[in-house]
């Protein structure tokens, strides 16, 4: 053999396993998955607490709408119950009525009111309210 003349190298043989490229792409790609799917949950509950507290202000708002109409059908006047407000919490509600001008007069006894139940939260930086009104014909001769 002469000096010049190269010997073959010898081939590795393939291991089985990933090459360290292999591993840090996979381990990115399930970093990412991880994230999206941590982050959607999270907001799966933040919008659950969302949905709550908003049927609880539904709730309270028709609780006292409710009761605004039970306390006319025991009252005297109705004016004793022109404004009545609270809380619940953090939960701020209010109920105001209002007689309507109607252009027949009916009876003098028989006046038509207007009903307005509001109810306000916190949630973040703003408020959240739930509004409800509905109209109720009190008379005299119900008491």
């Amino acid at each position: 053999m002469t000096k010049n003349s190269c010997k073959p190298r010898p081939q590795l043989a393939a291991k089985p396993g990933f090459t360290l490229l292999e591993a840090m792409a996979a381990l990115a790609i399930l970093s990412i998955g991880l994230v999206v799917l941590i982050r959607s949950q999270t907001e799966s509950i933040s919008s659950v607490h969302r949905i709550q507290r908003y049927e609880r202000g539904v709730y309270i708002t028709e609780n006292n709408l409710h009761w605004t109409f039970l306390d006319l059908n025991e009252a005297e006047s109705w004016e004793e119950y022109r404004d009545v407000s609270g809380e619940d919490g953090e939960y701020l509600w209010r109920v105001v009525i209002d007689p309507v001008d109607m252009d027949t007069e009916v009876d003098a006894r028989v006046v038509m009111l207007r009903v307005v139940a509001t109810t306000t939260w916190p949630e973040g930086q703003i408020d959240r309210e739930y509004h409800l009104e509905t109209w109720y014909l009190w008379s005299e001769e119900n008491q």
